[in-house]
């Protein structure tokens, strides 16, 4: 009975573990580009924060519907370094331009 329970709390630290490591790995970097936003696998529904990570880096970030319509325009620069998208839907694109890579958390 003890071999038993031991190895059952063991499979259950394990399970844990590997349920907080792919939680936490839910940022993205990009970098220049056009990204369609289910092929990147970004968040679909809920906001995302995009940040740039070099200092000194500057970049404009396009998001637009399937309709190619511009549903938001951000400029990141060393200013604001951090801005929260509005929530992605299927079909979205995302356009970054800049010199720096992109942060998507």
């Amino acid at each position: 009975m003890k071999k038993s329970t031991i190895v059952l709390f063991i499979f259950l630290l394990l399970s844990f573990a590997n349920l907080t490591q792919s939680a936490s790995a839910a940022s993205i970097v990009l970098n220049q580009g056009i990204y369609n936003v289910r092929d990147t696998n970004l968040t679909i529904g809920s906001p995302m924060t995009a940040k740039i990570s070099d200092p000194n880096g500057r970049v404009i970030i396009f998001v637009i519907d399937n309709n190619q319509y511009i549903r938001e325009l951000t400029r990141l620069d060393s200013q604001s370094k951090e801005h929260t998208l509005k929530p992605f839907d299927y079909g979205y694109s995302v356009i970054i331009f800049g010199n720096t890579s992109v942060t998507f958390s």
